[in-house]
């Protein structure tokens, strides 16, 4: 899907307009084959890296082709489902371009008035996205952290919520990977493209706020690692004791079998027709089960 907006100084809000028109937004959101191909014949874009906007794999880079700048940048377009996507900015001589696969929940944000976005002012609109993707990154990675923080205390945690750390762990590492690799976008945008000084200290700031959220989820992974070796660790002890206590439950369960096993044989045995010998032999039986577990007690076995 393909829709034009535009707003200049003097307009007080972002309006929907038919067609292209110099200083215009062009908003792509999962665009089909045929919208491609029409986006490469009208206005000259570059066919591979638009379909590598699609690409959710893709990493942030800085291409420069033409006279045109392709960021490819990456984002959360729906808080709650916490999935990362590719986001391509365009930056033409006469327009602004956003293409992405799903359309993020800041643009509805912009589209209503929320958020100053002024088209025919390029480099800005750049830097605003860049800030509400800031933005986005740090909801995700705060929600994160705090369910995190909360798991730390808890001495022992049920199946299911072992579960979510898991899907929380797998979110911190994509985290940690578009926060590094955003960081990097933001420091090649700052050497490649000419801002005024004003917004370049902005870009700068947003690469300061990325490091912060990238060492807060490499924090939380740790905390993670830590809670998993903890809990490896004690489920490895349960498991130990429970072993142990079956083997000895084995061993005083063998031996006055075997002892019984023996007396059970159609030969002659000491104590035979002694008429007290079923006395003697339990006695025999709890003797050696007393010194056994005398011994296991001194040894803190059991």
């Amino acid at each position: 899907m393909i829709r034009y907006f535009k707003r200049t100084i003097q307009q007080r809000a972002i309006k929907e307009i038919p067609g292209m028109e110099v200083g215009a937004w062009v908003n792509v959101v999962d665009p089909s084959a045929e919208e491609i191909d029409y986006l490469v014949e009208r206005f000259s874009l570059d066919r591979k890296n638009l379909e590598s906007g699609l690409d959710q794999n893709e990493l942030p880079r800085l291409d420069f082709v033409d006279d045109d700048i392709y960021l490819f940048t990456k984002i959360i377009p729906k808080i709650e489902k916490r999935e990362i996507e590719t986001y391509l900015i365009v930056i033409a001589k006469r327009f602004i371009l956003t293409l992405s696969k799903t359309q993020p929940d800041f643009v509805n944000d912009i589209w209503q008035g929320k958020i100053r976005f002024i088209t025919t002012q390029k480099l800005k609109c750049l830097i605003t996205l860049f800030s509400l993707i800031n933005e986005s990154f740090e909801r995700v990675t705060a929600e994160v952290v705090k369910s995190v923080s909360k798991k730390r205390g808890i001495e022992q945690l049920e199946e299911k919520e072992l579960e979510t750390l898991l899907e929380q762990e797998n979110i911190l590492n994509n985290l940690v990977s578009s926060y590094d690799h955003i960081n990097l976008l933001y420091q090649r945008t700052i050497r490649k493209i000419k801002f005024f000084e004003q917004d370049k200290e902005i870009i700068e700031d947003l690469t300061i706020e990325a490091a912060q959220g990238l060492n807060i989820c490499k924090s939380s992974l740790k905390t993670i690692s830590n809670m998993r070796n903890y809990y490896a660790m004690l489920i490895s002890n349960k498991l130990n004791r429970i072993i142990t206590i079956l083997t000895v439950f084995t061993i005083l369960i063998s031996l006055p079998a075997a002892i019984s096993g023996i007396y059970g044989m159609n030969v002659l045995l000491p104590l035979q027709k002694n008429p007290f010998a079923f006395y003697y032999i339990l006695s025999l039986i709890g003797a050696i089960w007393a010194i056994f577990l005398l011994y296991l007690k001194k040894k803190k076995i059991i």
